[in-house]
């Protein structure tokens, strides 16, 4: 999801490009070893549930809170990014509360190959989402005081001398 952030911004005036960068970069990150418990181990279940509820309310305000800080040219390529990034694990929990992949076939055996999760992945995926936190962070400030003109070429188009 955080690196839908910087798709947004980067794609900000084609939002249906932004949703399929965001599926790809999900394809990506997810060849990056990262952690993932072990589902059909005994208690693997409930460790991967109480995981996926923390995981899924920290995307959750995440996503609002990007939302909230992208300047208004770039929120809908952010928010279709954001999606692109996190549709490919719906999976999960469609098919926790409805028994139901919402995926056809050729999908998830792509997503299932590609997948490198792993108990000791923690460290990996600490590592990624503070580097995207802080490219985010960067990111939608540098976003913001372009749109005001306090940097980049608007700027310095409205200080130069007039003949």
């Amino acid at each position: 999801m955080l690196s839908g952030v910087l798709i947004g911004r980067l794609l900000k005036r084609r939002p249906g490009t932004a949703l399929v960068a965001g599926v790809a970069s999900h394809l990506v990150l997810d060849a990056i070893p990262h952690w993932g418990c072990l589902r059909f181990q005994p208690g693997g279940k409930q460790r991967f549930l109480k995981a996926a509820k923390r995981d899924g309310v920290l995307g959750l305000a995440a996503m609002a809170s990007a939302m909230l800080a992208v300047e208004r040219s770039a929120r809908a390529a952010t928010l279709m990014a954001m999606a692109g990034a996190v549709l490919l694990d719906l999976d999960k929990p469609s098919l926790h509360f409805f028994g139901v992949d919402p995926f056809p076939p050729v999908v998830q055996e792509l997503h299932r190959r590609i997948q490198n999760e792993s108990p000791g992945g923690m460290p990996n995926e600490l590592r990624f989402g503070a580097a995207f936190a802080v490219a985010d962070l960067l990111a939608v400030a540098w976003g913001r005081q372009a749109s005001r003109g306090g940097i980049g070429p608007a700027r310095r188009e409205m200080s130069a001398p007039t003949e």
